[in-house]
């Protein structure tokens, strides 16, 4: 990281020395010098400004919250706290009888409501929609949707099968999109707004990571989209892009236990490329990069920003939770993409695959004198010529007349 910090001020200090040449000849580069640096500085103000500027909220009354993915995690989170402000909460769970979905009963008012939702399935989709839609009192509306639900997978791309893929982008990329068709409706009345939980991992890939990030990237895209087409109906579009925080997706055991199975389901011409060594310290990069996730108690940080999201007055339209995380963020997308890969490779397991092992171990070569097959005296002269003799077994007969040093062989 101190080395990206390096390049961007070399950077900055060339670029700035450029402009300061250049423009001794000419006042419109000097402007235009002085207008890209104070854009810099103000884009930085400004985002700073937002961070401490105390955050304002509207009411709460009349309106109410569809939120997917509340067995666990932010959602859960999210509901509890909607709750507390007074909005009329739907909570979308998986398991609406599950642990839970009983606990968020126990700690939340009556207003909450559990809503059974399954984000990968039409028919469930339509049928929590029915249910929020019958729920709401005349003079109440629906605000916001907050598309919440999200799994992850942790492992190598050849490792993963294709119908992990297509699992991981089910839930994240696709279950947003059918949940956000299907509330349209109520949305367009409220004139509300829809949240989409997304990641860094939706601006960066991370090796390892690759079928989240992907699933992420899409949702990223399609915020983008929605925002811009949803402005004629007076509807707004937030993404939330969280790091790693320790909550029931970023676990160990699930993890190990899922890459165990992509592992068993690998061919065994993958197997052996890559070799079990290299498995083994794979997972031990999991395990590493998992204990580097932040702890529970700072999840309120990515809650803040969800809430402000629902009930800001003056919302975001991207919100990183954390300065720390927006600051490196900003420093990742100014390195080129050569740094960039370093740095995200220096983190990837030490061990070399197997393969790569084998070919670095250089084969034992014969002594061509012990065994060469002579297809023609040619052959075998020119071989003797390109040969080094073996000195040990030279006999050396000087000549009576010349003195002369032969070697026979």
């Amino acid at each position: 990281m101190k080395q990206a910090w390096y390049y961007l001020a070399g950077t900055w200090a060339v670029a700035w020395a450029c402009l300061v040449v250049v423009s001794q000849r000419s006042w419109a580069v000097s402007w235009l010098a002085l207008g890209l640096v104070a854009a810099h500085i103000a884009d930085w103000l400004m985002k700073g400004a937002q961070n401490a500027m105390k955050r304002t909220t509207m009411s709460s009354q009349g309106k109410a919250v569809f939120i997917t993915g509340c067995d666990t995690g932010f959602g859960r989170e999210l509901a509890v706290r909607l709750d507390q402000m007074g909005f009329k909460v739907f909570a979308g769970c998986l398991m609406p009888e599950g642990e839970g979905a009983r606990s968020l009963l126990k700690e939340a008012s009556s207003r909450l409501k559990v809503v059974s939702v399954d984000v990968t399935q039409d028919d469930s989709v339509r049928s929590a929609y029915k249910n929020v839609m019958d729920d709401l009192a005349e003079d109440e509306c629906l605000w916001a949707v907050v598309n919440n639900a999200g799994i992850a997978a942790y492992t190598e791309i050849e490792w993963c099968p294709v119908a992990e893929y297509r699992r991981v982008y089910e839930v994240n990329s696709l279950g947003p999109i059918r949940v956000t068709k299907t509330f349209l409706p109520l949305l367009r009345r409220s004139q509300g707004r829809i949240v989409l939980v997304a990641s860094l991992a939706g601006r960066y890939t991370y090796p390892g990571f690759t079928a989240y990030s992907m699933s992420k990237h899409a949702t990223v895209s399609f915020a983008d989209g929605l925002r811009l087409e949803m402005q004629k109906w007076g509807i707004t579009v937030h993404t939330v892009e969280p790091s790693l925080y320790r909550t029931p997706i970023s676990q160990e055991a699930p993890m190990h236990r899922a890459l165990d199975r992509f592992w068993q389901e690998c061919s065994e011409d993958v197997k052996m490329c890559y070799g079990d060594d290299y498995m083994r310290d794979f997972k031990t990069t999991i395990s590493k990069h998992l204990k580097r996730a932040k702890p529970t108690e700072k999840v309120k940080e990515v809650i803040d920003d969800m809430v402000d999201a629902v009930a800001g007055q003056d919302p975001k339209i991207r919100y990183v939770p954390s300065v720390v995380t927006q600051i490196r963020a900003k420093l990742l997308s100014s390195l080129p993409d050569a740094m960039r890969d370093q740095f995200f490779l220096s983190s990837q397991p030490q061990t070399p695959p197997a393969l790569v092992t084998a070919k670095r171990k250089k084969p034992v070569l014969e002594d061509p004198r012990e065994k060469v097959t002579m297809r023609s005296p040619g052959s075998a002269r020119l071989i003797r010529g390109f040969s080094m003799p073996n000195w040990s077994k030279t006999e050396m007969t000087p000549s009576p007349k010349t003195e002369e040093i032969k070697f026979k062989f």
